[in-house]
């Protein structure tokens, strides 16, 4: 849910924007870094990384790189519920809007909860050297890491000049999850890395709810993820080791051209580790957001996330920021 707010904010500023002379065409050497595509459309940048909405990937490619061109994009998302703190960071390279290549890293920090996943995991699991707690993993504040490496590939359609047919852009996506602590994992019963892949069709109404410029997006997820990675991949079980089909979906309207409302959502696979329910009682993600884009550079987004169940601790809602800059 992290990002989810933000990046839904930024793919609908382009389409307000007029389009650009240099969307199309011959591009000279000194336009190779430039930034050709209308503002917002490359989307703002997920928690894993990959161009889109805040927890959701889009069809869009990130940064503002037109054909010939390459752009580029960074962002810092921070969210906090009153269990949880979460940061995630990273870059990615849109090259001539057809393909992207995004590098991210999550901290996830378990705030007072790390006790009380140890004592789920009971003995020995709980107790001082062994396999779940070397090296303080589940001590008070301790954190998970993990990186992301992802790459977007926009198959066919153009979302903003593609205005007279109901056709979506649609893009295929795969992303690479390493969890760091691999201790953890091997704890929990699961993998420290997985791979996950996606379908993204995203489509841009530039005349759309009540006059303004609308964008929907629907995102089919192929993952054996748990918390999107956070908790490793799949479980210990055979049932456990199969790709699980979650959907999810992203709505965003421009009340005016910098500032656009929204919200998110994401389902999450339900893993039976080996602590039984208490870990794989995953709640889908939810977010409604509020964003503003006050040009191609820059946007900062606040959201509301609603996280449900995270390692057995109920009702993770929270604030969310995100901001992402391109360049």
């Amino acid at each position: 849910m992290l990002g989810s707010s933000v990046a839904m904010a930024c793919g609908m500023g382009a389409l307000v924007m007029p389009i650009s002379a240099h969307a199309t065409g011959f591009f000279s050497h000194k336009d190779l870094f430039g930034q050709g595509r209308p503002a917002g459309t490359g989307g703002v940048t997920t928690i894993s990384g990959a161009g889109g909405g805040g927890v959701v990937p889009w069809a869009l490619i990130s940064g503002y790189g037109a054909s010939g061109q390459i752009g580029f994009t960074a962002f810092y998302t921070n969210f906090t519920t009153a269990n949880y703190v979460g940061n995630a960071y990273g870059v990615s390279a849109g090259i001539s809007n057809r393909v992207e290549v995004s590098v991210a890293q999550q901290n996830f920090s378990l705030g007072n909860t790390g006790p009380y996943l140890a004592n789920v995991l009971g003995a020995p699991y709980g107790q001082p050297g062994s396999p779940a707690n070397q090296g303080g993993i589940l001590q008070d504040n301790a954190a998970i890491n993990q990186d992301i490496v992802g790459v977007k590939v926009r198959v066919f359609g153009n979302t903003i000049y593609q205005q007279h047919t109901w056709m979506p852009q649609i893009s295929v996506g795969a992303q690479y999850h390493h969890n760091e602590d691999g201790a953890l994992m091997t704890a929990l019963g699961t993998k420290a890395s997985g791979m996950s892949y996606y379908l993204a069709l995203t489509k841009v109404w530039m005349k759309g709810l009540f006059g303004h410029a609308t964008l929907l997006d629907f995102t089919l997820d192929a993952t054996r993820a748990n918390y999107n990675g956070l908790f490793g991949f799949q479980g210990p079980y055979s049932s456990d080791t199969s790709y699980h089909y979650e959907p999810e979906v992203s709505a965003g309207i421009f009340l005016n051209p910098k500032v656009v409302v929204g919200g998110e959502y994401r389902s999450m696979p339900q893993n039976q580790l080996n602590v039984g329910p208490v870990l794989s009682q995953t709640s889908a993600w939810k977010d409604v957001y509020v964003a503003y884009i006050p040009n191609k550079n820059l946007s900062l987004t606040f959201a509301y996330a609603m996280l449900g169940h995270i390692s057995g601790v109920p009702n993770n809602n929270g604030l969310y920021a995100s901001l992402t800059t391109s360049f």
